[in-house]
């Protein structure tokens, strides 16, 4: 999703979790729910240089905390709709095998 990792962490280490929640958004429409349900520990924590000596940084974690933050302070921003490309997406569910 090329979130910048680095700059909402440190929006986070300054105490500024609403800025982390709108810096997670200029990528991510759904942090709160992608902090939940995202594998990261085989994504963004399996690549964190801090787990080479350390626990990796637990981005998932934060990420829903910077989400989570947003909402209980009744600040959450909705991203700009982007213009429409006009193609059309189908989602077509079928019966599971027997």
């Amino acid at each position: 999703m090329e979130i910048d990792i680095p700059a909402f962490i440190k929006l986070i280490s300054d105490g500024d979790y609403v800025g982390a929640a709108r810096k997670l958004k200029e990528r991510n429409s759904l942090p709160a729910v992608c902090g939940r349900v995202c594998p990261q520990e085989d994504q963004c924590e399996k690549v964190c240089i801090v787990g080479k000596k350390d626990d990796p940084v637990a981005i998932g974690r934060l990420e829903r905390f910077a989400a989570d933050w947003e909402r209980a302070k009744g600040e959450v921003f909705v991203p700009e709709k982007a213009p429409s490309t006009g193609k059309k997406v189908a989602v077509v569910e079928r019966d599971p095998p027997d």
